[in-house]
């Protein structure tokens, strides 16, 4: 046995080492508690927003539209608005009270503005009812989202001094009514809380306190065990050591979780009391702070929009509590109690849900473009380029597109998994993104699709073969939209790989076409040939320059759209085509305020990657594949505004796009299945609906696209791809574009002046001739008299008959000389009637000596109807 001295020696030994290892232990949960708490206490989210709206004569929104925007901001109707946050409607009408904020360019002062609208934009803008017109009101910007964590989240800090001392009387009674009182854990709190949960067989109430709520909240997670709930203690008194009660509740009013809007959590009071009551939290009044506070313990159970009765009998008990504690009057109590729920705001019938799509495109760029890896918590506001109105129009017309798809097509019904889709939506001019959605529903599949989603493009690929075709420096070629091309099967041979034979859709082939039929009806053999023609190099640096970053395998297949690219890569590309060759990166920011406040602009520079004649050429090709090509739905549909667009379905129907533009919209859209099984449905019969109801949505004006100089319109027959000649029948005529000089030389061969018809004549009968009621003697005229010479007379006899006359020759009339020389003006010269003094089987004049004679070498002519085999 070890002696007693050996015993006590060992005891003194474990107690210091036990000693040594709780302060240690206690050392490191005390340094790592107030770090963490200082972290979080100074850290400031970053804020992304809208951009301010602009109010001045001229911006296009009605008055249902712009009531919404002052309804999301927060803004409240009244009869007469006398402070900021308040708005008048009358009709078209508005007064509206405007907000103080600050803005990147400089703050704004609010003020009382009248508002008139007409014709879907507003008319003017004054300083006041009778006031001076105004050209600089703007409102605020509306926040979209903040970021402090790795989650999406709507939070709008404040300080303990902006948060009415009813509300935080509120929340102490509500969930802490000792907080005053105790060093971070409650001991009568956990009895209460034990013996009510025994009495009830259940667990009714929790004995966390504030602190421990808010050490949860900040470091912990939400398991259920002892452990948890030990350290959770042991935090929640250093933290009570260490910070005042002020400041411990100042972050817990601002970090405590207050619901949902769509797919964002709602955190602290200050954005609570935006969404829930349109106003600051400065401005509630009790009835309003007790709702907050009974809605802590589950705010989506208790959410006056979602459960209104529960919300009042959970209110008015918060409202007895005060009364009770003493921190409210009888009177107030009882005004409290009658006061009405708030009622659901416009904005939360609205369908943004989308919205973290659009953000993850923000935080993207943020990443690639300034360098700002993590954004959270950094203190940024950042202000972008969504349109609302836009992005709501997005959200539901592909939400209700995929749904009438899931009912009709018989491959999407039988699947288990709901087919997906993307919308993208592009002010041209400016590169802005405007909208954004990458699928159906955000909180139940968050990958974007409209950003990382790589598919086969299907025939979208086909006008990159085009813009390649059309530069002369690319195809070594003079290659127009009418020049003619086979569209016929064939079999590529390769040497190291399988022979190739591209089919045409649905099997049905055309023979010889133009380049305008070629792409008007997504030829897939022609556009091979046209392809092959220009060169599979030509065309992949063709794709890069207007904005293909992806990789492009060079094999003829990516003709017909191989390539696996994200939607947004095609959406930069054809909005460069859109823009007559000028780049523009695609881009969602504005404007960056770090937390010094200092201002980065998202400066974007465009560059002409490709001769703007080109890009026209494609565009005006383009036109014709809405207006009588795969997309005449479009037309069908009625839209009627200028607009060019290509479909695009992929091999099994495994991929449905369309991308269409006006001068100012571009909108792509995809529908597919996650898994790449067949959806059953071509771009025309998936995507093509849903950018026509969402482009009707959201254009407005009917301007079409500018012609750059240099660009000659020649009317063509369409079948040749010559020039139109009288006798071409009106169907097959088109008004065609052509760089100047390389418009058709030969007039339409097809099409010649048919031979002349003889009429029917009808010659009378000899009754007819002599009338009616004369007798003949019913014998043949045998003899008489004829003059043979003058005064000389003869008689004929029957065994003399006097010799027939031959009738005078008649020449016979030259058909009309066909035009060799292109010239359409020496044609109708020839057709005119010569001089009256000038026998008709004379030749015309020649043509003066110093009239330039037409091209005759093929080198200097311009490519009339070339033909495509190879």
């Amino acid at each position: 046995m070890p002696s007693r001295g050996t015993v006590f020696r060992t005891i003194a030994w474990s107690v210091v080492i036990l000693a040594i290892v709780m302060v240690v232990s206690a050392g490191l949960l005390y340094y790592q508690a107030t770090k963490r708490f200082e972290i979080r206490r100074v850290s400031l989210p970053t804020l992304i927003y809208t951009d301010a709206t602009p109010l001045r004569p001229g911006v296009e929104t009605t008055a249902d539209q712009l009531e919404a925007r002052l309804q999301r901001l927060g803004y409240r109707a009244v009869e007469e608005p006398s402070k900021e946050g308040e708005y008048n409607r009358e009709g078209t009408t508005f007064a509206i009270w405007g907000r103080s904020f600050d803005y990147p360019d400089g703050d704004r002062e609010g003020g009382l503005y009248t508002v008139n609208l007409a014709g879907g934009a507003i008319e003017s803008v004054t300083n006041g009812p009778e006031g001076a017109p105004v050209e600089t009101a703007i409102l605020e910007p509306e926040l979209l989202t903040s970021i402090l964590s790795d989650r999406l989240e709507n939070r709008s800090p404040v300080t303990l001094e902006q948060i009415p001392e009813h509300l935080q009387d509120a929340v102490i009674v509500a969930e802490d009514v000792r907080f005053r009182r105790h060093a971070g854990v409650d001991p009568l709190g956990i009895f209460r809380a034990l013996f009510a949960n025994l009495r009830s067989g259940g667990v009714r109430e929790g004995g966390s306190t504030l602190t421990q709520q808010l050490v949860k909240n900040y470091y912990l997670t939400g398991e259920q065990s002892y452990r948890r709930k030990i350290l959770e203690a042991f935090m929640a008194v250093i933290l009570e050591a260490r910070y005042s009660k002020n400041e411990i509740l100042s972050a817990y009013l601002n970090d405590i979780y207050l619901g949902r809007d769509q797919s964002i959590s709602i955190i602290g009071v200050g954005q609570a009391s935006r969404f829930y009551f349109g106003k600051p939290v400065s401005e509630i009044g009790i009835s309003e702070s007790a709702l907050l506070a009974s809605m802590i313990p589950s705010p989506n159970n208790y959410s006056p929009f979602e459960a209104p009765d529960t919300a009042k009998k959970r209110r008015d008990r918060v409202l007895k509590r005060m009364l009770d504690a003493g921190e409210i009057t009888e009177e107030e109590y009882e005004e409290a109690v009658e006061t009405a729920l708030p009622e659901a705001p416009d904005r939360t019938r609205r369908n943004l849900g989308s919205i973290p799509f659009f953000v993850d495109a923000v935080i993207r760029e943020l990443q690639e473009n300034y360098g700002i890896d993590d954004p959270a918590g950094q203190g940024l506001s950042v202000y972008t380029t969504i349109d609302l109105g836009w992005q709501e129009a997005a959200a539901t017309r592909l939400k209700t597109g995929l749904e009438r798809l899931a009912r009709t097509v018989p491959e999407i019904r039988s699947r288990p998994e709901p087919v997906q889709g993307a919308l993208i939506a592009v002010d041209v001019p400016s590169g802005e993104i405007r909208a954004l959605v990458g699928g159906r529903d955000f909180e139940i599949s968050q990958f974007n699709r409209a950003l990382s989603a790589e598919r086969q493009v299907g025939s979208l690929f086909k006008p990159f073969i085009l813009l390649a075709a059309f530069e002369p420096s690319l195809s070594k070629q003079n290659i127009t939209p009418a020049t003619q091309v086979k569209d016929e099967p064939f079999t590529y041979k390769r040497r190291f790989a399988r022979d190739w034979s591209p089919k045409n859709y649905e099997g049905a082939y055309y023979g010889v076409v133009t380049v305008r039929q070629m792409l008007e009806k997504s030829m897939n053999t022609a556009s091979v040939r046209l392809g092959l023609a220009t060169g599979l190099d030509a065309v992949i640096r063709a794709a890069k320059a207007v904005g293909i970053e992806a990789e492009l395998d060079e094999v003829p297949a990516l003709f017909l759209g191989s390539a696996d690219i994200p939607p947004i890569q095609m959406a930069e590309a054809y909005t460069t085509i859109a823009r007559m060759g000028s780049r523009i990166p695609l881009h969602t920011v504005r404007y960056i305020v770090d937390e010094d406040g200092d201002v980065v602009k998202g400066e974007v520079d465009s560059l002409q990657v490709f001769p703007e004649r080109d890009a026209y050429l494609v565009v005006d090709v383009m036109k014709g594949v809405v207006d009588r090509g795969t997309a005449a739905g479009v037309r069908a549909s009625g839209f009627r505004a200028p607009a060019a667009g290509k479909t695009g379905t992929t091999n099994d129907r495994r991929d449905s796009w369309f991308i269409g533009f006006t001068p100012d919209i571009l909108a792509l859209t995809w529908v597919g299945f996650d898994d790449n099984a067949p959806i059953g449905v071509s771009g025309s019969e998936g995507a093509l609906p849903i950018w026509t109801s969402f482009i009707r949505d959201v254009a407005d004006g009917n301007r079409d696209f500018a012609v750059p100089p240099g660009i000659t319109f020649v009317t063509i027959d369409r079948t040749t791809g010559q020039l139109a000649s009288p006798y071409c029948p009106e169907n097959v005529q088109i008004s065609e574009a052509f760089k100047s000089g390389t418009q058709p030389a030969l007039t339409c061969q097809k099409h010649l002046r048919p031979e002349p018809e003889l009429p029917d004549l009808e010659f009378p009968s000899f009754e007819d001739l002599m009338g009616e009621g004369i007798e003949g003697t019913g014998d043949v005229l045998e003899g008489g008299i004829f003059r043979t010479e003058p005064g000389e007379e003869q008689q004929q006899t029957p065994s003399q008959p006097r010799p027939i006359e031959e009738p005078p020759r008649m020449e016979r009339r030259q058909p009309l000389p066909v035009d060799t020389s292109g010239s359409r003006r020496e044609v109708e010269r020839q057709r005119e009637p010569p001089p009256r003094d000038q026998p008709q089987d004379e030749p015309p004049d020649e043509p003066p000596d110093d009239e330039e004679d037409p091209p005759s070498s093929e080198s200097s002519r311009p490519n009339e109807s070339m033909s495509l085999v190879r």
